[in-house]
Parts: C-alpha cells; structure tokens; sequence
C-alpha cells in the first residue's frame, strides 16, 4: 500500500535538512514544511525552500542544492529515505507549546495563494545562458525584410529559448523533466511531420538549439502549446504562466515583434492568463 504522501514528503525533508540543521531548528523546518507544502511539484518545492532560506539565511548555492536534493529525495525509493519524523515532530512541539495536538493537524481547508517560483528575470538567464555560450543572441533585425514566415520563427526562438534558459538556470532538475514531456507530447501538436521533427531534434539537445524552426505563426503556436502542458506538470499553472509571461516580453522587446505579434505564438492554449 503506498505510503501517505504528507509522510513522505517530511522524511524526504528529513533527509536533505540533517545535514543543515541542528536538531530544534530542523523540527520547526519539518512543521514549515508539513503545515505549507500541499504537493511534490517544482513551485511547491521552490516555495518551502525560500521559506525555509528566508527563515535561516542560506546562500544562494545553498539553496540552489536544497531545490535539487529535496526534488530528488522526493523521487527516491522510500527504504533509502530515513523513518517518518512525525513523533519526534509531535514530542518537541509538546515540549515547546503544551498543551501538545495528539493527532496530526486536519488538511487546511483553503489552499496557500500559490507563490511565485523564486526565478530571476529572465533577462539575467539568457545573458548568463549567452556568456556560457549555450545560448545565441537573438539576431537583430536587419533589412530587406525575410519571408514572411521567418519573423514568427524568430520571435519563437526567442520565447522559447527563453524559457529553456530560465529553467535551465535556475531549476536545472526540472528542465530534463520538462523536456521529456514535451517529447511524449510532440505528436501531439497540430503542425507538419516535418515541422514535429524539427521540434523533437531541438529538444534533444535544448541548450545548444537556436530554436528558430521554419514554420508558420499557427504551428509554431501549437508547439509552444506542448511546451506549456510540459511546464504546468513541472511547475504548476501559476509557475507556469509566470516563466511564459517572462518569456513572452523577452519576445516583445525584439524587433520582429514590430512584423508579427508575440502573442499570437500563445492563442492555442486555452485559459492562459496573462
């Protein structure tokens, strides 16, 4: 039978935390993180680890290695975890605040305002992603004017290759996540044969790719649909929108934006909120 995930998530919590945190400090960490982490995606470990950071002042390698151990200790076999730290938990909160709760708090009923995955603006991540030589600057745009299929997939390379630098740079566990989705889901997508091979290639390699993909606005816009599918999985819908929406105005400030609208690279997915 599978275990409680709320017990899992303390004893993946206990395992990366031992190490940092003397032995009162690492219990008031497991009661953050019991009583505010509602699930194991990506923005809700980003989210109890800059709690968690803010509380005790860690650095931001520190950090960084929190995102990406806890991420996969929450992944790990559950006989590599240690034991459910849930009575030690219970006997330091009693001898802190009598009287002591019995019974592990109920579900709170309202679930915590989603917080923003801590990422820096993406402007920060493509130059870095530049000076790393993974990334390609944009191309300016230079006269005559390209067909009038190659401002969409200029302007898709830089929504994309946004993206991927941003998660590649801050949450680097996430984007293999992500790119593996984005593969089981290419088939997916309403564009050519030809255009879903392209996508697929770039995707094998996604920090050496400059993403500019031939093809036009509306199978480009169906692509970058895939990829937001991939995103909300990792992220969640909230974190999701935020790394597009960072994205998004990455590809308005470029000159092509002037011939094609950005946006329109965005019209198939459905609900998005930005």
């Amino acid at each position: 039978m599978p275990s409680d995930p709320r017990s899992l998530r303390r004893r993946a919590a206990a395992l990366v935390l031992q190490p940092l945190l003397h032995e009162a400090a690492l219990h008031e960490a497991l009661w953050l993180q019991h009583d505010t982490m509602r699930a194991d995606q990506v923005s809700d470990i980003i989210a109890f680890v800059d709690r968690l950071a803010a509380q005790h002042l860690f650095d931001a390698a520190t950090v960084k290695r929190l995102y990406s151990d806890f991420y996969k200790a929450l992944r790990e076999r559950e006989d590599r975890l240690p034991a459910d730290p849930w009575p030690q938990m219970q006997a330091a909160r009693a001898a802190a605040q009598p009287p002591a709760p019995v019974m592990p708090p109920a579900p709170v009923a309202a679930p915590i305002a989603p917080a923003a995955p801590v990422i820096n603006p993406v402007e920060r991540a493509l130059q870095a992603a530049r000076d790393e030589g993974r990334v390609p600057p944009a191309p300016a745009a230079t006269p005559p004017r390209a067909p009038e299929s190659e401002p969409a997939a200029v302007l898709f390379g830089v929504l994309v290759g946004s993206v991927v630098a941003e998660v590649q740079r801050f949450h680097v566990e996430a984007l293999d996540e992500v790119r593996r989705d984005v593969l089981r889901r290419a088939d997916t997508a309403a564009a050519s044969p030809s255009l879903r091979l392209a996508f697929r290639a770039a995707w094998s390699r996604p920090l050496d790719s400059d993403w500019r993909l031939p093809g036009a606005a509306g199978d480009l816009a169906d692509l970058v649909r895939v990829l937001h599918v991939a995103l909300v999985d990792a992220f969640g819908r909230n974190g999701a929108e935020q790394i597009l929406g960072r994205a998004l105005r990455t590809a308005e400030a470029h000159p092509e934006a002037a011939h094609v609208a950005p946006r329109q690279l965005l019209e198939t997915i459905a609900g998005l909120r930005l």
